[in-house]
């Protein structure tokens, strides 16, 4: 059997968290002509881009395009607004890797922590603020790895009585999929990959910034160069990066903010509300039950605790060899816990095959 004739075994559809499932479409936006970085041609298309991702976050804030996974950005946003102290708050792995960014650079930080599946409290957050320790907080908006979305317009008016306080948030598994209004919520440094809710492949990444943000790092020495947000800024006001970007990776970007509007975004957030109502259905119907907290549940991953003891790695199994690719659960949660993505490129349609496949792969 040829290389090809094995495409459907090889590249099974993608269900999980990230990467998440492109269309030959968007992927095909990748094979665009290469350009100069330093051309009026690229100055254009950024301009563009950085448009369109202002207005899906609804703020003027400047916004960076990235050559390298968003795990870099958790360090920019570290390094650019702490001199006293950061408050994480950790809900599940990601926002624990974010801490430990903290601690790998010599930043002192402390921690707010929460049981994984609970969402994050803002009167928490309050707490510690009112003791006058921290510059910096820092939250996962949707802990990919438990399916939880905390509320960010809440958080944000929190620390917003706090003036010297800066308003740090990953959006990695929310950005372009859930509504996130940066100026409405107090968001100071918001970052994202797009290999989640914007549908892309993995290895860029997007941060928007406020001046208040950008004020700040330029009180900070020993920020390095690679992440410094002084060299950023030389290079965004000609609407250029500061090192060579992956062009393939702005051409798709500039395909999948085209068809954001062609759908409508709030049309877009509606979809993912949906599909997530979809899934969390199908979870109780089968006789599952919901591992993140109710009021807390993600638009773009549900988490299902594996009452019913299904063998998931056959299920794995039999999923691949019907063209699908699954997840069988995050790091401890693994096997006592699986995620369902439904985010980006996927559809209610989508949906429902893998679904009703995936309900044929269950042994009763």
């Amino acid at each position: 059997m040829s290389f090809l004739n094995k495409k459907k075994s090889k590249y099974p559809k993608l269900f999980i968290p990230g990467p998440t499932h492109v269309p030959e479409e968007i992927l095909k936006a990748f094979c665009k002509p290469q350009i100069g970085h330093r051309t009026p041609e690229i100055s254009d298309l950024i301009s563009n881009i950085t448009l369109g991702i202002q207005k899906i976050l609804n703020t003027d804030n400047h916004i960076y395009l990235v050559s390298h996974p968003a795990t870099g950005l958790w360090e920019m946003g570290i390094r650019n607004s702490v001199r006293k102290k950061a408050l994480h708050c950790v809900n599940g792995a990601f926002s624990k890797k974010w801490a430990h960014v903290s601690d790998c650079i010599g930043v002192d930080y402390d921690v707010l922590e929460y049981e994984w599946g609970k969402g994050i409290r803002p009167e928490d957050i309050e707490k510690y603020l009112k003791t006058g320790k921290y510059d910096a907080v820092a939250v996962v908006h949707n802990e990919t790895s438990t399916g939880v979305m905390s509320d960010l317009e809440s958080i944000g008016s929190v620390i917003k009585k706090f003036p010297d306080v800066y308003f740090l948030v990953d959006a990695v598994s929310s950005m372009a999929g859930v509504k996130i209004d940066v100026e409405s919520s107090n968001i100071d440094f918001i970052l994202a990959s797009t290999q989640k809710a914007w549908g892309l492949p993995p290895g860029f990444s997007i941060a928007a910034l406020s001046d208040k943000f950008i004020s700040q790092s330029k009180k900070i020495k020993n920020k390095g160069y690679f992440l410094d947000v002084a060299i950023y800024e030389k290079y965004y006001s000609k609407s250029q990066t500061p090192y060579t970007p992956s062009i393939p990776h702005l051409y798709g970007l500039e395909k999948v903010i085209e068809k954001i509007f062609e759908e409508g975004f709030e049309n877009r957030c509606n979809r993912h509300k949906s599909m997530a109502h979809y899934v969390r259905t199908w979870a109780l119907r089968m006789g599952q039950s919901l591992y993140a907290e109710n009021g807390f549940r993600s638009d773009t991953v549900t988490s299902i605790n594996n009452d019913k003891n299904w063998d998931i790695n056959k299920i794995n199994d039999k999923l691949l060899a019907k063209g699908f690719r699954m997840d069988r659960g995050y790091g401890q949660l693994r096997g006592d816990v699986f995620r369902i993505s439904h985010m980006g490129n996927i559809y209610e349609n989508d949906l429902i095959e893998y679904l009703k496949t995936f309900e044929g792969c269950i042994d009763v």
